[in-house]
């Protein structure tokens, strides 16, 4: 799933602008506790069908499993349309699997593929950042990690940043436990930063708006010769198979089952 650039749309808010773009994919709310939530639902029901018709990857931010708010989030929402959901203050990885769960029972009452909903846990406490690789590797329909750095500062008494030391350790950290675990490392950036973001390991941004989506299409899209790359890779890999070996070697790289998978990611 390519997710460079997915737009938010305000919690019951106009949806035109954010389908009018060249986002890979637009982010509709449910956890604002400043509206009711059925209109949140019956308004994210609606722009669901909307970024269908204008080609675009649909995902909805929910409310956290102890909400207790998450089987009607679900049920709202849990339709052909829906590409994946925001799963907001992920810290273990029991809120992944709750929510995995919750997931397979919608599916399979509606017809739907199972694993057709993809998940995305936001890393934004302490707590979440040190579990963060368990967490990716909670359930397989986990496609990537969010790294929030405001509410993440706000945990640990920071300053928040998008770019700088302070939280490098933090931002390098979620990276990390992405890549480690074949998932994307997303970042919630208001969209100068973009281009630092990606030169960082990130794979796209949730952007405030759609002012920023080209630079993050380019940003985060792959390097001049990394599909050549990743093709060597890949026939490399494959070569070594047929003959019964389980990596390969081309130049001074090694090829495994993991570069592999990275592999084919690109190139998909």
């Amino acid at each position: 799933m390519r997710l460079r650039s997915i737009v938010e749309v305000p919690a019951g808010g106009d949806d035109g602008p954010a389908l009018a773009s060249q986002a890979d994919a637009v982010s509709f709310s449910l956890n604002d506790a400043g509206q009711p939530a059925p209109l949140l639902r019956a308004a994210a029901a609606a722009g669901l069908s909307r970024a269908r018709d204008a080609g675009k990857r649909a995902i909805v931010a929910i409310n956290h499993p102890r909400t207790r708010m998450l089987r009607e989030d679900i049920e709202a929402i849990a339709t052909p349309d829906l590409a994946g959901v925001l799963l907001p203050h992920a810290c273990e990885p029991q809120d992944v699997r709750d929510l995995a769960v919750l997931l397979r029972e919608f599916e399979l009452a509606r017809g739907l593929e199972p694993g057709a909903i993809a998940v995305l846990p936001v890393i934004e406490t302490a707590r979440g950042l040190l579990r963060a690789s368990e967490i990716a590797a909670a359930a397989p329909r986990t496609v990537g990690l969010v790294f929030n750095s405001e509410t993440y500062a706000l945990d640990v008494g920071a300053r928040a940043e998008e770019a700088g030391p302070r939280l490098a350790y933090a931002r390098g950290a979620v990276v990390a436990a992405a890549r480690a675990c074949d998932t994307l490392p997303i970042v919630v950036t208001g969209g100068p930063e973009v281009l630092f973001l990606a030169q960082h390991g990130f794979a796209g941004a949730l952007l405030p708006g759609p002012d920023f989506v080209l630079q993050a299409n380019v940003a985060f899209s792959p390097a001049p010769g990394a599909r050549a790359r990743a093709e060597r890779q890949l026939a490399a890999y494959d070569a070594a198979r047929a003959e019964g070996a389980w990596v390969a070697r081309t130049g001074r790289e090694i090829v495994d089952s993991h570069a592999a998978r990275k592999a084919r990611a690109l190139l998909d």
